[in-house]
């Protein structure tokens, strides 16, 4: 056997980078690329009008109680905490998360736990969360 021949080849499904040895997803380090990522990066002085404010989905639904709410009354919540956030900008941007069935984040999702949490299939403005 030529031992040039087999190491062309991948020796194992996922590469050192992505994956451990026994299979299972490496997982990221989000903050450690952010910090990367602001290293270089100073703060600006002041933000040029027009200016539009992005707002990821989860800041906003976890800053919202929804205990003993309705639906309706928690999206009202939600939409007057992101009017609040940003009074400057002429628009505002909210980000929503999609979450694909085969994506390397599914295994983390899985091991979380998070397969087995409640599913809503119809939701109505009168029901409470």
């Amino acid at each position: 056997m030529d031992i040039r021949s087999v190491l062309a080849n991948p020796l194992r499904p996922l590469p050192w980078s992505l994956g451990n040895c026994d299979g299972t997803l490496k997982k990221t380090s989000k903050s450690t690329l952010a910090r990367q990522l602001e290293k270089n990066v100073s703060s600006a002085e002041g933000i040029a009008q027009p200016s539009t404010c992005i707002i990821g989905d989860m800041n906003l639904v976890q800053n919202v109680h929804g205990d003993n709410k309705t639906f309706a009354e928690l999206s009202d919540a939600i939409f007057m905490s992101a009017l609040h956030t940003e009074t400057e900008s002429s628009r505002i941007d909210v980000v929503f998360d999609v979450y694909r069935d085969e994506s390397i984040k599914n295994t983390e999702r899985v091991n979380r736990g998070s397969d087995s949490s409640i599913l809503f299939n119809n939701i109505v403005s009168g029901h409470k969360v």
